[in-house]
């Protein structure tokens, strides 16, 4: 059974625009409003952000409350995240919020948006700060049962999302081996119990950083792999098979190739992603590197790649990396200066590569792990498929004794 398909639009009662506050107004930032950002979309259901805001505030900016029960859609930076309101929340202009008609499911049509995230990203505009118009979220088809098989359907995806949940969370602690084998091996760099010297990056790095392709979405395709964000996890190119392609000349492949052992750093992002590194394994064709990044490659009768890479994704160069920020509009960016700049300890070669081989090892596993998550992934895509065009309705209310 195929369901009828309807614009958002068409469902929504209304579209609430966010905004930012000014942060030159201190009291606006004392108040017991919940403000969020795209960056607090993290989970189904908002209840609150990182920051509060007063009343006044609102009054006297273009944030709005977006009520509780509606839907928020994250329209820029971080574009296609979705979530429920689970309270009267305010929001940024990195999220727009949909108040829907009566007859329809938030859930559900939160579900379905989420299953356009593709349609999304692939008519995002901007060269740095990528979003989605207004007119193109109203434009955006959903299919739309009647509201009982809404909620059916909301039923299954739930026990669904169970499971991935119970993954994330494993996913999340085992990201914390690598920084704990780090700290175990070589000491918080805080307080530098060993007494090792400290240096500033720069005087590592042998070569760059240089920052990456810029190119449009009309470019990509068919063509040169290139590797975005998304395509390393824990510190290791991982996603190889996976990466998009575009169209590009032999001199801008011969710029922003990359090679063995080179850094990657992601320079432009939104707080919680800014300085996510990660080595450059051996390549099979060549692969070039987004504007969003920066690469490098440092002088291995030094210092090591991979550890290296594990320092940056210490708490304590994190932290470095967020002090050196430059902020606007909710979006953080480093420049190659800071990365330069960024201190790190300099354990000698033998004690490195000892941290190395451990690390390598840890991360065979969370890749098998990170393997195990996308096949996950597909298969409860194929289930929100195969839910939104009925065909598993019928079969599932069987086996659970729903009329």
């Amino acid at each position: 059974m195929e369901w009828p398909r309807v614009r958002l639009g068409d469902v929504a009662q209304e579209f609430i625009s966010g905004g930012t506050p000014s942060t030159r107004v201190e009291h606006y930032w004392t108040g017991d409003i919940p403000w969020i950002t795209g960056a607090d979309v993290t989970d189904n259901v908002v209840v609150a952000g990182r920051k509060w805001i007063t009343r006044e505030a609102i009054d006297n900016s273009a944030t709005h409350v977006v009520p509780k029960g509606a839907i928020l859609l994250v329209t820029r930076t971080g574009v296609g995240k979705v979530a429920i309101a689970g309270a009267d929340i305010a929001i940024s202009q990195d999220l727009t919020g949909i108040i829907l008609k009566e007859g329809t499911n938030a859930d559900f049509v939160a579900a379905a948006i989420r299953q356009k995230t593709k349609n999304l990203l692939d008519i995002q505009q901007g060269a740095i700060i990528k979003g989605v118009l207004r007119k193109d979220v109203e434009k955006l088809e959903i299919p739309l049962p009647p509201l009982s098989e809404q909620r059916r359907i909301v039923e299954i995806l739930d026990q669904a999302d169970h499971l991935r949940r119970h993954r994330a969370k494993a996913d999340t602690k085992a990201e914390r081996i690598l920084p704990a084998l780090f700290i175990k091996m070589f000491g918080d760099p805080r307080t530098n119990p060993r007494k090792l010297p400290i240096i500033e990056l720069g005087e590592v790095i042998s070569e760059g950083p240089q920052n990456g392709l810029y190119k449009p979405a009309s470019s990509y395709g068919k063509g040169t792999k290139i590797l975005r964000i998304d395509g390393f996890y824990s510190g290791e190119v991982s996603n190889l098979d996976n990466l998009k392609r575009l169209k590009i000349s032999p001199e801008e492949i011969a710029k922003y190739g990359l090679e063995e052992s080179d850094i990657v750093v992601n320079r432009v992002n939104s707080e919680e992603y800014l300085g996510k590194s990660a080595i450059v394994p051996a390549l099979s064709e060549p692969v070039v590197f987004e504007s969003n990044m920066m690469r490098f490659t440092v002088d291995t009768s030094q210092v090591l790649p991979g550890f290296v890479v594990a320092h940056l994704q210490t708490s304590f160069t994190k932290a470095e990396i967020l002090s050196k920020a430059k902020r606007a509009i909710n979006q953080a960016s480093i420049n190659q200066q800071d990365v330069r700049g960024l201190t790190i300890l300099l354990p000698p070669l033998a004690d490195q590569e000892r941290f190395v081989i451990a690390a390598s090892k840890i991360r065979t596993l969370l890749s098998r792990s990170e393997s195990e998550r996308v096949k996950l992934e597909i298969l409860f895509d194929a289930l929100i498929h195969r839910a939104f065009s009925g065909n598993i309705t019928a079969s599932w209310r069987e086996a659970h004794n729903i009329s």
